[in-house]
């Protein structure tokens, strides 16, 4: 076997031992209640900020390459792709955002212009009050500014301006966001 095949072998079996307590640790926390789900997350994550709920089904690969800010709601089946393999990609959720039921962010990808599908990696930054809706998925690379609005079942494939809602696949500007004046950041 040469170095070269016995190299990728172990990392095979690397991330196959990865994945198996990743999944032990998924069954767990399902069986917890909120308070331990959220001390966990605590130790796990490379933030989670206080007043903020990861519900049940949410699915976080590479936890450390995550941060959560304050008084953040993560709803039912969410799921985060960080990177491993492929750089300092992270993901990044800004303060008092809502991600409703089975968001997809993701910061890693493979390169298709290689038989070998490399990976790659981009970190991902939502900004503070943004409100992503069911279904949608953002991509590696992405920004979405402070008070964006992403439709639900929307695929992001490019930053999103501040206070800006978009839809669609790809995601499209729709239009500005208008807050009334007493509930203004």
């Amino acid at each position: 076997m040469s170095g070269r095949t016995l190299g990728s072998s172990l990392k095979r079996i690397a991330f196959g031992l990865y994945s198996y307590a990743e999944n032990l640790l998924r069954l767990l926390l399902e069986l917890l209640p909120q308070p331990l789900r959220y001390a966990i997350f605590k130790l796990l994550l490379a933030r989670l900020g206080p007043g903020s709920v990861i519900d049940y089904q949410t699915y976080i690969r590479y936890p450390w390459k995550v941060s959560v800010g304050t008084g953040v709601w993560i709803n039912r089946g969410c799921e985060f792709y960080g990177s491993m393999l492929a750089g300092n990609a992270v993901i990044t959720i800004g303060d008092h955002c809502a991600l409703a039921p089975r968001v997809r962010i993701l910061s890693a990808t493979h390169d298709y212009r290689e038989l070998s599908l490399p990976d790659r990696a981009a970190s991902v930054t939502l900004g503070r009050h943004v409100w992503v809706g069911a279904g949608a998925t953002i991509l590696p690379g992405v920004s979405i500014g402070d008070g964006a609005v992403i439709a639900a079942g929307s695929v992001v494939t490019r930053d999103v301006e501040p206070y800006s809602i978009v839809a669609g696949s790809p995601a499209r500007f729709v239009k500005k966001r208008e807050l009334s004046h007493e509930h203004s950041v």
